[in-house]
């Protein structure tokens, strides 16, 4: 039944695809604890997919990469997740969730995390911040992200 409702939401969503604009960027950005330290400095990387729903709605899912500056293995993480966003002209404010997977030998899984975000688009460009914290314990351990976007 489970996988009955998946090929369904899919095929649905398939079907507004078509009917919406996709936009695809490349992001690069910075991440920090709540304290604002910057240490360890940790640098992002992602692609996100922005669909535009009717005219003041956007869903965005992505993937991102996380690593610290040292470049080390051990500090990899790997968050997909998605967003949805109300949008106004170039502006958008969004919430949704992000699961974080831990790419080293253990292949450690984060709980689930909340995402609020907000930014803008231009033409080529895309700039945004974001929060997150653990889906369990909210808003009492916060990291802040800020991202730069290409346009695909």
């Amino acid at each position: 039944m489970k996988k009955a409702w998946i090929v369904i939401i899919v095929l649905a969503s398939a079907g507004l695809v078509q009917a919406q604009s996709i936009d695809v960027s490349a992001n690069f950005g910075i991440l920090t604890r709540g304290d604002f330290d910057f240490k360890p400095l940790v640098f992002s990387g992602n692609v996100t997919f922005d669909v535009a729903v009717g005219g003041l709605f956007m869903v965005s899912p992505e993937c991102t990469l996380y690593v610290n500056n040292k470049f080390e293995t051990d500090s990899l993480l790997l968050a997909p997740g998605g967003t949805f966003n109300f949008t106004r002209g170039q502006l958008f404010v969004g919430a949704g969730i992000v699961k974080e997977i831990w790419l080293k030998s253990t292949g450690l899984s984060i709980p689930l995390e909340l995402k609020l975000q907000a930014g803008v688009r231009a033409s080529k460009f895309r700039l945004g911040a974001y929060m997150l914290t653990a889906w369990k314990e909210l808003f009492s351990d916060l990291s802040f992200g800020f991202t730069l976007g290409f346009a695909l």
